[in-house]
């Protein structure tokens, strides 16, 4: 129900012909993530949806249980990827939110989503809808599950137009905030706070427009935007990656040490 706080610590899927709602001013608190434990995170399998409107008032947020104060440094947080010790910091604390659908890509749809094992996304479907992410913020996600294999904020599969993004942020987290798998799925109004690596990663044939971006990236983050299309040296697989962007920021990471300047 609205205003009522929920304790994540699995996986959650959301199967096909199943819808999970969840009311505004919901906060879900994420459990730390065990050494060698899959991370918690939210799923929605193709032919599943979600329907997280949240309004300005009464957002959805989705963190870990962990208090800031523990993130800030001055307290034991959660395990790391290679031993039982508690690692410091504000990022990789539980995993994050998957949505998969069944618009097209340039993969084939037997391709595993990045972050999880043995779900699959594409297919046909161009203006189907996995549901509604309004007013969702998601902080303190990414956590690392394999070599190479991290959880983004949001990550979206094959999601079809028909799914209304708006009002949506990711903060502190440790891979990208916001990836697009292919898919056409259209976005207004998304933040990315402090990632770890890109802010918007679009690839595998993404064609959904976005508007009214923003993206700060401090010290430890990789790119503001990666824009690729295919994979590795074939980049000319169809349909080509065409994402239309509008009316967006970049802030960079300043002129500290450490910080990008190229």
């Amino acid at each position: 129900g609205a205003n009522i706080s929920y304790i994540l610590a699995s996986q959650v899927f959301v199967q096909s012909g199943v819808m999970l709602t969840i009311p505004a001013g919901t906060t879900i608190f994420a459990l730390p993530v065990p050494n060698g434990v899959a991370a918690p995170a939210i799923v929605v399998v193709k032919g599943g949806m979600l329907l997280a409107a949240g309004t300005a008032s009464s957002p959805i947020t989705l963190t870990t249980i962990l208090s800031e104060s523990a993130l800030s440094g001055s307290a034991i947080a959660v395990a790391n990827s290679s031993s039982d010790v508690f690692a410091l910091g504000a990022r990789g604390k539980w995993g994050g939110l998957i949505l998969l659908g069944n618009a097209p890509t340039n993969m084939p749809t037997t391709t595993p989503i990045e972050g999880i094992t043995g779900y699959t996304y594409g297919g046909n479907i161009p203006t189907e809808s996995s549901g509604s992410l309004q007013y969702v913020r998601v902080w303190h996600g990414g956590a690392v599950v394999g070599a190479n294999n991290e959880i983004n904020g949001i990550t979206f599969g094959g999601v079809g137009s028909g799914t209304v993004v708006d009002h949506c942020e990711v903060a502190f987290n440790l891979d990208d905030g916001f990836e697009f798998f292919g898919g056409t799925v259209n976005v207004k109004y998304l933040s990315v706070l402090f990632m770890g690596d890109d802010g918007f990663d679009t690839d595998q044939g993404y064609v959904g427009k976005g508007q009214f971006l923003f993206v700060i990236e401090g010290l430890t983050g990789d790119h503001s935007m990666e824009i690729d299309s295919g994979i590795g040296s074939n980049q000319d697989v169809t349909p080509r990656s065409h994402p239309a962007f509008y009316s967006f920021t970049l802030i960079g990471g300043g002129t500290g040490t450490g910080a990008r300047t190229g």
